[in-house]
């Protein structure tokens, strides 16, 4: 069932240097065939022109995810923890917030709900329309990790010349072992793909690899974006 949709509390032992920094609260999907439109619907109705909710909600549908039986994500992007403590508060126990959950159960279910702090990005954040690759994994230097990636968006032909590159930290919810993602945002994934394996991107990835092991890929396509936060927020920390 449908449960906590833009409701959550705030985790503890988060460094307090984090709390400027954006969140991402990811909802995973499950919804009944035909049910797409009229979820994004009533996405859009619910947060759209909001004046309670001050994020950007991400509707996406799941192109290729393994045998992850998720059919969509609800990404909810905020400025920093205290715009998501916020909204929730000022969100929980409206009429508009009863009406959508109403919605949302008739259409499916959530089978997860993941929290993540965003580290850094390079190149430009996908708007409405991108198309997503998503990398799970785990990252035993993060450090190491964003100097390397820092260093690869330096070079000519890099691939944020094309697409949006960003470093997330888990701060709960992901599987066992998930220690951060990183999404890929592109107009078009293979505009992407062909950056990424070219021989000089080859040669990062062997260095990538020297810091973090690739758990997971899944590609998904934005349905809709709904909410007043630009997602160039992600680029202002």
């Amino acid at each position: 069932m449908i449960k906590k949709i833009i409701y959550s509390a705030l985790f503890a032992f988060v460094p307090f240097s984090a709390l400027a920094q954006s969140v991402w609260v990811d909802y995973s999907l499950i919804l009944k065939p035909g049910s797409q439109v009229g979820t994004a619907a009533a996405v859009s109705e619910y947060l759209g022109s909001n004046a309670k909710f001050e994020g950007l909600a991400i509707f996406n549908a799941e192109v290729i995810n393994g045998t992850n039986p998720q059919t969509h994500n609800l990404a909810i992007i905020y400025d920093n923890q205290e715009s998501w403590d916020r909204s929730l508060s000022a969100l929980t126990g409206s009429k508009e917030r009863e009406k959508f959950l109403r919605t949302m159960r008739a259409n499916g279910e959530v089978i997860g709900e993941t929290a993540y702090l965003h580290v850094a990005g390079w190149g430009q954040p996908g708007n409405e329309g991108t198309q997503y690759i998503g990398f799970a994994m785990n990252v035993s230097n993060p450090k190491r990790y964003v100097e390397l990636l820092a260093e690869y968006a330096d070079q000519p032909g890099n691939a944020t010349e094309i697409a949006g590159i960003d470093l997330y930290q888990v701060l709960a919810g992901a599987p066992s072992g998930v220690t951060h993602v990183v999404v890929i945002s592109a107009e078009k994934r293979y505009q992407f793909m062909e950056r990424y394996n070219s021989p000089e991107f080859a040669k990062y990835l062997r260095k990538f690899a020297s810091v973090r092991e690739v758990l997971g890929v899944n590609y998904a396509d934005n349905i809709s974006f709904s909410g007043g936060l630009s997602i160039e927020t992600l680029r202002k920390e």
